[in-house]
C-alpha cells in the first residue's frame, strides 16, 4: 500500500502506467484499491493520449466497486481529471442513487462538472426533498449555474436566513449564478474581455469565445498553428456580473509568454 501511495506522489505518467500495469483494479485487499484510486489521477493529469484514456477507463471501473470510499474516490478522481464521455457520465449517474451519502454528493459534483442536465433534474429533486443538502450538492448548484434551480435555492435561502456558516458563501454563488439575466450579463462581460485582450495583445491570430456560460472558455494565439491558450471564465464560481476583463488579460498574457530557456 505505501508503495501505491508513493506512486501516486510523484505526478508522474510512468507511474500511473505502473500501476495499471502491476495493480489489478479488482484487489482483494480494499485499502490497495483505495490507494489505487487515490493515486491514479496524478498520471493522468501530466499525461495524456492513451495513458489518460487507461486511467479514465479504470476509474469508471472503480465507480463499481463495493467498497463506498473507493466509488466516492473514483468520482472525485474523474472530476479531477476532467473526464466527460458517455461512458463517464453513465458512470456517475448510476452513483447518484448509491446508498452512501458521500458517494452521492461527490457524483453530484462530478457530474455536474460536466454540464450533464442528469446532474440539474437530480440536484433539483434534491432541493425540493426537504432533506439536508450537503457542501458538494450545494457547490454543485454553483457549477451548473442553471436558472431552472433559482426558484429552489431562493426558498432554501429563505429557509436559512440569519445563517452564517460554510454554505453561506456557496447559497450566495449558487444564487447570483442561476439568476435569471445572469447568462445575458454573463455575455456581455465576456465581449467585454475580448475587447481587452484584443486592445492588450494585438495581432493574435486567434482570439475567440468557445462554449456558452457557464463554461465559456476564450482562446487565444500569436500565430496560426500556435496551441492556443485557454482560459477558463467561470470556472471558479465567479458572478455573471463580475469584471472579468483584467483577469483575463493577465491569463492571456501569462499563458503566451514563451516558456524560461
Amino acid at each position: 500500500m505505501a508503495a501505491v501511495d508513493a506512486l501516486g506522489d510523484v505526478w508522474e505518467p510512468d507511474s500511473a502506467a505502473v500501476l495499471l500495469d502491476h495493480v489489478p483494479l479488482t484487489h482483494p485487499d480494499a485499502r490497495i484499491r483505495l490507494a489505487l484510486v487515490r493515486a491514479l489521477p496524478g498520471g493522468a493529469v501530466v499525461a495524456g493520449g492513451a495513458l489518460t484514456g487507461r486511467v479514465v477507463d479504470a476509474l469508471v471501473a472503480l465507480t463499481r466497486d463495493e467498497e463506498p470510499r473507493v466509488r466516492d474516490w473514483a468520482a472525485f478522481g474523474l472530476a479531477q481529471v476532467e473526464a466527460d464521455t458517455p461512458a463517464v457520465r453513465d458512470a456517475l449517474v448510476v452513483l447518484l442513487d448509491d446508498r452512501d451519502p458521500d458517494v452521492r454528493s461527490e457524483a453530484m459534483l462530478a457530474l455536474a462538472s460536466t454540464g450533464d442536465d442528469r446532474a440539474r433534474t437530480a440536484l433539483l429533486a434534491r432541493l425540493g426533498s426537504g432533506t439536508n443538502l450537503t457542501l458538494l450538492e450545494l457547490e454543485a448548484a454553483v457549477v451548473l449555474a442553471d436558472p431552472a434551480l433559482h426558484a429552489e435555492l431562493l426558498r432554501l435561502a429563505e429557509d436559512w436566513a440569519g445563517d452564517d456558516d460554510e454554505f453561506t458563501p456557496l447559497l450566495d454563488a449558487a444564487l447570483a449564478r442561476s439568476r435569471p439575466g445572469a447568462a445575458d450579463d454573463a455575455h456581455a462581460a465576456e465581449v467585454a474581455v475580448v475587447g481587452a485582450v484584443r486592445r492588450a495583445v494585438p495581432g493574435l491570430a486567434l482570439l475567440e469565445l468557445r462554449g456558452a456560460y457557464p463554461r465559456t472558455v476564450l482562446l487565444a494565439a500569436r500565430e496560426p498553428g500556435d496551441a492556443p491558450v485557454l482560459v477558463p471564465l467561470w470556472a471558479r464560481g465567479e458572478d455573471p456580473g463580475a469584471d472579468r476583463r483584467e483577469s483575463a488579460v493577465t491569463a492571456v498574457v501569462e499563458g503566451l509568454r514563451p516558456p524560461s530557456p
